[in-house]
């Protein structure tokens, strides 16, 4: 509970009073007169000390103009002060003039008096480099240097803002380094975008112009320039969706309509409309599914064009005679997929890096074998899919082997 400053000036001088007369009584044993003059005594000379503190506290020119170390040395003269003419003024209400006690006792005052000042000083020098040593560290951490950390050699008030400085300046450097990745990530998928829609355009305004030029005029020729020219349309309206897509995703916008869905089903329908682009290319797709899932609660649509993601990208890498598998399993809290193909692998340093927007682990190998673009924006889309179905999606691969991809939703999520 928060005390009054008044209720707070009481109590103190209170409490040294009673204390001064409690140590009095036990030591000297005096009469009642004497303890009732003591009192007095003790509450004229606190009383004057409590004001002279407070006037000394209020002091615009000691709070605004004196350094810290000055300040403490200021207040132990203070206190020093205030203690010799209590002591001066009690000594002479109490009528103690002997020549031998009232010498005495300024000898011990003035040694106490010195101990006390030194002490003093020692302890301003000692607050004041630690206040340095914190002021030196914001200057350069306001400077740039984001490396900027200050010794905590204690565990009082200064080590707990010592520790905090720290913990700021750590979170200040995280937050430059992601901004800086942020920035550097902006700038690669901005060229990325730029080259995968320039590439596209280019090839089909080419061929549309040499059809309007007369460059192409067999009409077998004109033909194969148009479907050429629609596929090139085609990829870019696909890099559009996976870019708008990629887009809500990030911004938060996306939202899932859950409902509970057969897993099983799911699998089924996505393969039966991949299997003509596995066959043209002599892939061979296969399930593997158990007699009985229970229905999940998931966004069928989103989670489709996951499967669709990773069924595509297992088929490009799959070499003909091969193989991908789709597998689904009931873990009891989630349902798992798996999709496994026979290809040459992921290399390990690469493998880190697959669900980064535009990545290829062959950056020249930007189309298929037919023509189709691949962005690379299909492995971040389905990760921020399964994402925002409370799941995970991870990657294994072995050189040669081939790679496995699979992705776990739970089952607690409520559908709509």
């Amino acid at each position: 509970m928060k005390t009054q400053p008044a209720l707070r000036d009481i109590l103190a001088l209170v409490a040294s009073a009673g204390a001064g007369i409690l140590l009095t009584y036990a030591l000297l044993t005096p009469s009642g007169q004497a303890v009732r003059d003591l009192a007095i005594y003790l509450a004229i000379g606190g009383g004057a000390s409590l004001v002279a503190t407070e006037l000394l506290l209020r002091n615009r020119l000691l709070s605004d103009v004196f350094t810290l170390r000055t300040k403490v040395i200021v207040a132990a003269i203070f206190v020093l002060t205030v203690g010799v003419l209590n002591t001066f003024g009690l000594s002479a209400l109490m009528f103690i003039n002997s020549q031998h006690d009232l010498p005495m006792l300024v000898a011990i005052l003035a040694f106490a008096g010195g101990i006390s000042l030194y002490v003093a000083y020692r302890m301003a020098v000692r607050l004041s480099r630690n206040l340095d040593l914190l002021a030196d560290g914001a200057k350069r951490l306001a400077e740039g240097d984001l490396s900027t950390r200050v010794p905590v050699g204690s565990r009082d008030e200064f080590g707990i803002v010592s520790s905090a400085f720290n913990n700021m300046a750590a979170s200040v450097e995280r937050a430059h380094e992601q901004q800086r990745q942020l920035e550097e990530s902006r700038k690669q998928l901005t060229a990325a975008i730029s080259h995968d829609l320039r590439t596209p355009l280019s090839s089909a305004r080419a061929m549309l112009e040499a059809i309007k030029d007369g460059v192409v005029s067999a009409p077998g020729e004109q033909q194969e320039y148009v479907r050429r020219s629609l596929n090139e349309i085609n990829n870019l309206s696909e890099l559009v969706d996976d870019l708008f897509e990629l887009a809500l995703i990030d911004a938060g916008a996306m939202r899932l309509e859950r409902r509970l869905t057969p897993m099983q089903l799911l699998v089924l329908e996505t393969v039966d409309g991949l299997a003509a682009a596995a066959k043209s290319k002599g892939v061979e797709l296969k399930v593997d599914l158990p007699e009985h899932m229970e229905a999940v609660p998931i966004d069928g649509i989103r989670v489709r064009r996951v499967l669709v993601k990773l069924l595509q990208n297992a088929i490009r890498h799959t070499p003909p005679d091969g193989a991908v598998t789709v597998a689904a399993r009931d873990e009891g809290s989630e349902v798992c997929v798996e999709v496994r193909d026979t290809g040459s692998g992921i290399p390990a340093t690469d493998l880190p890096h697959i669900w980064d927007r535009f990545f290829r682990a062959d950056p020249s190998r930007t189309r298929d074998a037919d023509g189709l673009l691949h962005s690379g924006l299909g492995l971040a889309i389905a990760k921020g899919i399964v994402d925002l179905h409370g799941g995970w999606i991870r990657a294994t691969s072995e050189n040669s082997q081939g790679t496995c991809f699979s992705f776990g939703i739970p089952r607690n999520g409520a559908p709509a």
